[in-house]
């Protein structure tokens, strides 16, 4: 009996290991045919679009191949995808008219597909192909691989017309639960064209989380037009807001800041206080220096150490202030900021 039963199992597994095989060696033969037969209609494909793009009329013989090989998705976005990292300027028109008219509809359902390989290749078309109102495909991609998001704020970035930036900046607005990193790569990505349209967003009642990543980006971007807009949220009463903007009015280093920044030094909350030291010491107004020394002796270890190196940054006068206060008695905590910082600075030649 038992002799049946191994014999029954040996010939199960000698014929699932033979179907198995089979099939691995079928698949690979189709996988190879398949692999020749697109090769030859890329090379038949490409011989015809060489004759687009040197045409009389490149439109006119765009229409025509699209009408010719509209059947031939899979080869054509092989086949666009090469052409558009080639191509420049004007040379980019023959094969927006082939998009459009062949393969847009197609590539736009696939930016949802659950294969990586998929998603990047359709993603890459819309890198010169896409229009403004497509923002929003593009900007869901942000939550993607990397290698996908990279292609997908590649695209956002050519596509940065007014009309595009406009979308995205109203499904930021809309979005309830925005992903704060993914937006944030895309502002950054635009760069200093997204001024006007940080500068409306602030000015609308946002939920604060929304209001914060604006005034990081204000001060992340080096956008001074703002300052009036950033500057009233030193007035709010989340904290977070208060963080952010001290932290902006740092990087921005507009002189009418210096106000703002000693008030917010004298926060309640020492997140604010630190940032706010941390601005003054970036600003370098004179008038400050006695407020970072007041500072050194706050009990707390960020305030005093942002006052430290921001004294260093006002060179001798700064240093003087520092060897006052390393030799003091009162303050042993504030004694041993100032002489780590003069350490510092001799080990370094600067600051911190």
């Amino acid at each position: 009996m038992l002799s049946i039963i191994v014999l029954y199992s040996f010939a199960y597994l000698f014929l699932l290991s033979g179907a198995l095989f089979a099939f691995i060696f079928l698949r690979r033969l189709f996988v190879e045919a398949r692999e020749r037969r697109d090769l030859r209609v890329y090379l038949e494909m490409e011989k015809d679009l060489l004759e687009v793009l040197t045409a009389s009329s490149p439109g006119r013989a765009a229409l025509e191949f699209a009408r010719h090989h509209r059947s031939r998705a899979r080869v054509l976005k092989q086949l666009l995808v090469a052409y558009r990292e080639a191509l420049t300027g004007r040379a980019l028109e023959p094969l927006k008219i082939i998009f459009e008219r062949t393969i847009r509809s197609r590539c736009l359902r696939e930016l949802r597909s659950p294969f990586l390989a998929t998603r990047l290749q359709n993603v890459r078309l819309f890198v010169d192909f896409s229009r403004p109102e497509e923002a929003a495909h593009l900007i869901r991609l942000l939550n993607d691989k990397p290698v996908v998001r990279l292609a997908a704020l590649n695209a956002l970035t050519g596509i940065a017309s007014g009309e595009t930036l406009a979308v995205i900046f109203d499904r930021f607005e809309r979005d309830p639960a925005p992903n704060i990193y993914a937006y944030s790569n895309v502002f950054n990505s635009l760069g200093q064209r997204v001024e006007p349209f940080v500068r409306m967003s602030l000015r609308k009642p946002l939920p604060s989380g929304k209001h914060a990543l604006l005034i990081e980006m204000a001060g992340r971007l080096l956008l001074r037009g703002l300052y009036a807009d950033v500057v009233r949220f030193a007035l709010s009463p989340v904290k977070e807001l208060r963080i952010r903007t001290a932290r902006t009015l740092g990087r921005l280093l507009v002189p009418a800041s210096r106000r703002v920044l000693m008030a917010l030094a004298a926060d309640p909350e020492w997140e604010v206080q630190a940032q706010a030291i941390r601005g003054l010491g970036n600003l370098q107004d004179w008038r400050a220096i006695p407020l970072l020394v007041k500072a050194l002796f706050s009990p707390n270890w960020h305030v005093r150490y942002n006052a430290g190196y921001g004294l260093a940054a006002y060179g001798l006068v700064g240093v003087l202030q520092l060897q006052e206060v390393s030799r003091q008695k009162e303050d042993r905590y504030a004694a041993e900021m100032a002489g780590m910082v003069l350490d510092s600075i001799v080990l370094t030649g600067g600051g911190a």
